[in-house]
């Protein structure tokens, strides 16, 4: 033990009774003994357990009620963490909030700090919720994945039991490219279910969304205009197509004027821009 750490009493000498001094009591032999064993097979474990990196990602308030919000996959990472013997510290999770799964893993921000995490310290491991919460199709997932196997990074999802993909063989290679594609397929499944009947709400003049300026909603779902707000969606289209005003100056009037949204806030330019370009009111 270095001499200018200053010692102190063992908690077997404060608690047991005074029993004869011997050399090796007296110069405190067993316990650096002990001390220096513990703290080698501390160290030994902490080398035999190597980091790891988590990503997370939500896209929208609707994932966080079908059971896949941030917490829940905190919580799914952290315990497959612990079941491969992983160290998982909290700064190496990346979490990704209301990041659309159409973004690249490295241009996205969380995905970005992660790539220079794994590259600077030498990461081996990355732990996933699920493929999807990762990649946006299957040729993105291919790309990304050769791009960690350039690293030497091995890729764990809890929803493979938390196992490594083996991307290094023609039939780990096979398999995950047949579960990017379905992947790929069940979205694409789902855009085009909503698109149509989003465009059937449309058709019909059925609420389609929470609040839509320009429109009221009665206890049926059914959309009637709102005769105000259609005055100044046809003063704003006129403005803007017509006169060639900036959407962020018209924001900048009807804020003077005191006209509200829809949800009575002040207007901006991009809440300018979706209301006089959006196609339902083509069916006005």
């Amino acid at each position: 033990m270095p001499d200018h750490i200053p010692k102190q009493k063992s908690i077997s000498a404060v608690c047991l009774p005074k029993q004869k001094s011997t050399p090796s009591a007296r110069f405190g032999i067993g316990q650096r003994l002990y001390g220096k064993i513990a703290n080698s097979d501390l160290m030994t474990k902490q080398k035999q357990a190597e980091t790891c990196v988590a990503y997370v990602r939500v896209s929208s308030a609707r994932q966080v009620e079908e059971g896949v919000s941030i917490e829940t996959q905190i919580r799914r990472v952290k315990s497959l963490a612990e079941f491969r013997e992983f160290l998982l510290p909290d700064e190496n999770i990346f979490i990704d909030e209301g990041v659309s799964a159409g973004v690249p893993l490295w241009k996205r921000p969380a995905g970005k700090q992660m790539l220079k995490q794994i590259i600077c310290s030498k990461v081996r491991h990355l732990l996933a919720y699920k493929l999807d919460r990762v990649f946006r199709n299957t040729r993105d997932c291919l790309a990304t994945v050769d791009e960690l196997q350039d690293e030497d990074v091995s890729i764990h999802f809890c929803e493979f039991d938390g196992g490594p993909m083996d991307t290094t063989s023609a039939t780990g290679r096979m398999f995950l490219t047949v579960l990017a594609a379905f992947g790929e397929l069940e979205r694409g499944l789902i855009s085009e279910r909503t698109k149509h009947a989003l465009t059937f709400l449309k058709q019909n003049r059925k609420r389609f969304t929470k609040d839509i300026y320009g429109w009221d909603c009665d206890d049926e779902g059914n959309l009637t205009p709102n005769d105000e707000e259609q005055r100044w969606i046809d003063w704003m289209r006129v403005e803007y197509f017509n006169d060639d005003v900036s959407a962020t100056q018209i924001a900048r009037k009807l804020n003077e004027k005191g006209i509200p949204t829809k949800r009575g806030k002040k207007w901006g330019h991009s809440g300018v821009l979706r209301t006089i370009k959006c196609e339902f009111h083509k069916h006005r």
